[in-house]
């Protein structure tokens, strides 16, 4: 257990440190992010993508009801290997929306659905531990299975997450090389970039997995 905590808690430190070296490097193609979206949109998408630029967000995020992708300031200006990176990233979904909609809308509102699933467990359990000391085990009972439902199809979902996370991860990198943004050297830099980003997927599935033990914390980046 203790080796799984040190995973869910630190990859994000090591994530963060790798996206903020490869802001350092400038890819070949000298292009910013906006650039290479509007490089992207027009030949994958016919122009229908929008991009807004949005500090709200860390690094990038798209929303595939409005199909608009946002990019933080630092994002939107920049032509480093990390920005391109996160850009083909957020078209990676992007994509995955263009051919498979229903999925990711799907996970999109089960998503939801779990975020606030999540916020009763832990009431339902101590509710559950309440009413065994006053004698009502069947009602005890019927709340823990309920807490125990929800936990199993947050994982699931998780899960489903990290799937979703690789793929869109893998067409980024098909973007990158078809448009021909990087070399192959600042490519290879990009796919560990990317795998890192999935490593923090997999902490949070590991998160939510042990969050009984109160000692994970959550990390996301893309």
């Amino acid at each position: 257990m203790a080796g799984l905590l040190s995973v869910a808690n630190f990859s994000g430190n090591q994530l963060q440190e790798y996206y903020e070296m490869q802001f350092n490097e400038i890819a070949y193609s000298n292009q910013t992010s906006k650039n290479f979206f509007d490089l992207v949109n027009n030949s994958e998408f016919g122009g229908n993508l929008s991009l807004e630029q949005d500090d709200n967000v860390f690094g990038g995020a798209y929303y595939s009801s409005k199909k608009c992708v946002k990019l933080s300031e630092e994002i939107y200006y920049s032509g480093s290997i990390t920005a391109l990176t996160v850009t083909a990233h957020e078209l990676g979904h992007a994509i995955q929306n263009k051919y498979n909609r229903d999925v990711i809308l799907r996970n999109y509102k089960f998503s939801n659905l779990v975020k606030f699933l999540g916020k009763l467990i832990l009431p339902l359990f101590i509710a559950s531990i309440i009413l065994l000391f006053f004698s009502q085990l069947i009602i005890s009972i019927v709340l823990i299975s309920l807490c125990f439902s929800f936990f199993i199809f947050a994982l699931i979902l998780k899960y489903s997450a990290i799937k979703i996370e690789n793929q869109a991860s893998n067409y980024a990198i098909e973007l990158l090389k078809k448009y021909d943004v990087m070399s192959e050297e600042q490519i290879k830099k990009a796919n560990k970039l990317l795998k890192y980003a999935k490593q923090t997927y997999i902490a949070s599935f590991l998160s939510s997995m042990l969050f009984w033990t109160f000692m994970t914390r959550k990390t996301k980046i893309f």
